[in-house]
């Protein structure tokens, strides 16, 4: 085990919780609640993320209260 963790991997992380706020930005929460309801393999990957401290639905709605200027 190395002592020091890679400059590379601090960045990682960063940049897929980038990624994924692009992607999950397309869609209101209820569309991806919705599409969840369908996609067994789309609820899974959802799943996935809310594991790895990721919730697309509150996501994408704190995204839209940031761009709306705070809480409403």
């Amino acid at each position: 085990m190395p002592d020091t963790v890679p400059w590379w991997v601090t960045l990682a992380w960063p940049a897929f919780t980038a990624v994924a706020n692009v992607i999950l930005r397309t869609r209101t929460p209820e569309e991806w609640v919705e599409r969840c309801e369908r996609s067994p393999r789309l609820a899974a990957l959802t799943r996935l993320l809310r594991a790895t401290g990721l919730d697309p639905v509150k996501m994408v709605q704190a995204l839209g209260e940031l761009t709306a200027g705070g809480r409403q």
